[in-house]
């Protein structure tokens, strides 16, 4: 009996200690691991979140690259860090959501190596035809790509990634037989659709919402549910008769397993006050985000599911790749 009162008191006194610590966190700077370079547009969202969540928490906050592998060298860096909050991840649906289908030997598990924080921006995706199609709506391109089989081409960002994904998943619903083209990200794949290259690609909105505005380029469709405001005149691919047409973007914050429960709610509490700020909608709507705030828990049901349903998705298709 004395040696159940004294494990008891030992597990008791730890679980004070651990609430002291979190109640005096953070003590020192915190980083933000990114699995993609810096300067592009979704690095812009990381880096406005993390100047606010260092202005909340009082210590500086540093963004840290690290593109590569589909995202597993960031994921294998928080996975592996100490569970003390001071890590954290931006994961997207690649990261935590498609890679566990597509890579066999995934270095890191999405769901047993993190901890859910927040989800904080979703951002479609589209279709956009190359400049050379004349007609008017996906019906047109849809029926243009299958009178011209095996000759057509769309751009990806890489093998594996949601673009790719996505231009699989418009092969199998609508039938028609087109090339798949892998680049080294959105960009160089819109210049060459641009020069009349590609004939079609399936970028995020924030990818291509420049070209769009200045007329270089349009939208046929919205691969989502919903209408865009900032593209208000472009169908969604449900609208059109296309209800498994579905792929977007997203991005959330994850800490290391294992962080103690006060850390977690502090950091949930802290960003999601930053994600539903004005200021912060204000800065990411316009180039094409969704700002979305959830709780823990929410975002990792919204993590499960999409999880699942990607996990239709690729082994639907057939598709599983080696890193």
């Amino acid at each position: 009996m004395n040696i159940v009162r004294f494990v008891l008191s030992l597990l008791l006194l730890a679980t004070f200690a651990g609430v002291a610590d979190a109640e005096d966190w953070p003590t020192r700077r915190l980083r933000i691991v990114v699995p993609f370079p810096a300067g592009g547009s979704a690095d812009v969202q990381v880096r406005i979140v993390a100047d606010e969540l260092a202005k909340a928490l009082g210590q500086p906050v540093i963004v840290e690259n690290k593109p590569g592998a589909s995202g597993a060298l960031a994921a294998v860096d928080v996975a592996h860090a100490p569970p003390d909050g001071y890590a954290l991840m931006v994961g997207s649906v690649g990261t935590h959501a498609i890679n566990v289908s597509l890579y066999p030997k995934l270095q890191y598990d999405p769901v047993k190596d993190f901890a859910p924080l927040t989800l904080v921006t979703v951002f479609p995706q589209l279709i956009v035809p190359g400049i050379n199609f004349k007609g008017d709506t996906l019906a047109d391109m849809i029926a243009s790509l299958k009178a011209d089989a095996g000759k057509a081409s769309y751009g990806s960002s890489g093998i594996g990634s949601p673009t790719h994904l996505a231009g699989e998943l418009f092969k199998s619903e609508t039938g028609v037989d087109i090339v798949h083209v892998p680049y080294r990200g959105q960009g160089p794949a819109a210049n060459d659709l641009l020069a009349g290259q590609l004939q079609v690609m399936f970028p995020s909105v924030p990818d291509v919402l420049t070209l769009i505005a200045a007329g270089k380029l349009r939208a046929l469709a919205i691969m989502s549910h919903r209408r865009l405001k900032l593209l208000p005149h472009v169908p969604t691919t449900v609208e059109l008769g296309w209800p498994r047409l579905i792929s977007s973007f997203w991005a959330g914050l994850y800490a290391t397993a294992g962080t103690p429960q006060p850390v977690l709610d502090r950091l949930n509490r802290e960003l999601v006050q930053i994600v539903k700020s004005p200021g912060f909608a204000g800065r990411v709507e316009p180039l094409g985000f969704e700002a979305r705030a959830t709780t823990r828990d929410e975002f990792a049901q919204f993590n499960a599911d999409e999880i699942k349903r990607w996990g239709r998705i690729v082994h639907g298709l057939g598709i599983q790749l080696n890193q």
